[in-house]
């Protein structure tokens, strides 16, 4: 095993749970298109899910793991479910959610866990083209810590913030663990490590996330890489997996998403903030990435 890799898990990885939510189903419903700027952890405490194209099945004592800026449809309920586009969700949700909690056994219920692993605080260590959804299957510790969260949720005692966000951290090296047992040849988390071998790059996405506002044109890259503008796509292809211009929107995504949660802004104030000079063409591209419209993701915020 690569020791960057190693070293990186070990010394330079933070992790933070973002959410956690206990959904119960009152009428089963599918999202046709989920997505979301954190790895998402679904896993079933009673009734089926599926998920996927072709509605696959999740076995009892497993869990789906997602990592971000994956596409995704999912199904939530025992009973014929209805397709949904995700901002559809959000306007019925409550056709489909049930907002007391303390419900029957009987009912469809789902933890859903939201959390972020961040290299040098700066990369998703699981956001990578190579990295696709995975079924956690047949793995006790992974499954008992997923309960363990769930106890937290429903006792709400004293502590009880902390105690998930230390579980959180078992939880993504139980996942990491997985991948590579899955992967024990050729892991694509693992090859995601490769490039912080190379302090450029490093240096690089630095100066992205604190120049995010600002323009950030290949030219602008390659004079700060000291490198021509056309190695830049190159460069970014093959250390990252990404072209630049795709990794800089993400990362504008995912700051526009924080301060949706924390702020009240203005969608054109937000827009500006991250870099996005045309309002229009920001909320285009916002609701092509997250089937929602900018103004309507505070309401998703406190749902899946």
């Amino acid at each position: 095993m690569d020791k960057n890799f190693i070293n990186v898990i070990n010394d330079h990885l933070s992790i933070s749970l973002k959410k956690v939510n206990i959904i119960d189903v009152k009428k089963s419903f599918t999202i046709d298109n989920y997505y979301d700027i954190d790895n998402t952890i679904i896993y079933p405490i009673s009734g089926k899910f599926r998920f996927g194209k072709y509605k696959k099945l999740l076995t009892n004592d497993s869990a789906l793991f997602i990592p971000a800026h994956n596409t995704v449809s999912l199904s939530f309920g025992s009973e014929r479910t209805r397709t949904l586009a995700y901002e559809d969700f959000i306007d019925q949700k409550r056709k489909y959610l049930r907002e007391n909690k303390k419900t029957t056994s009987k009912s469809d219920k789902y933890l859903i866990l939201n959390l972020d692993a961040k290299a040098y605080d700066l990369v998703n260590i699981f956001h990578s083209k190579n990295l696709g959804i995975s079924t956690i299957e047949n793995n006790k510790s992974f499954i008992y810590l997923l309960n363990s969260i769930i106890k937290e949720v429903s006792n709400d005692l004293p502590g009880s913030q902390k105690v998930m966000e230390a579980i959180t951290n078992q939880i993504v090296f139980e996942v990491i663990r997985y991948i590579l047992s899955q992967q024990p040849l050729f892991s694509s988390i693992e090859e995601n490590f490769k490039f912080f071998n190379d302090e450029k790059i490093l240096d690089l996405f630095l100066f992205i996330d604190e120049n995010i506002s600002k323009d950030l044109s290949n030219k602008i890259l390659s004079d700060h890489l000291n490198i021509s503008e056309d190695y830049v796509g190159q460069f970014f292809r093959n250390n990252i997996g990404f072209s630049p211009q795709d990794y800089i929107e993400h990362r504008r995504m995912e700051k526009a998403i924080k301060i949706l949660r924390e702020k009240t802004d203005a969608i054109k104030v937000i827009s500006n903030d991250v870099g996005f000079k045309d309002t229009a063409y920001f909320c285009r591209r916002f609701k092509m990435m997250f089937g929602v419209q900018a103004g309507k993701m505070k309401k998703r915020l406190n749902e899946i």
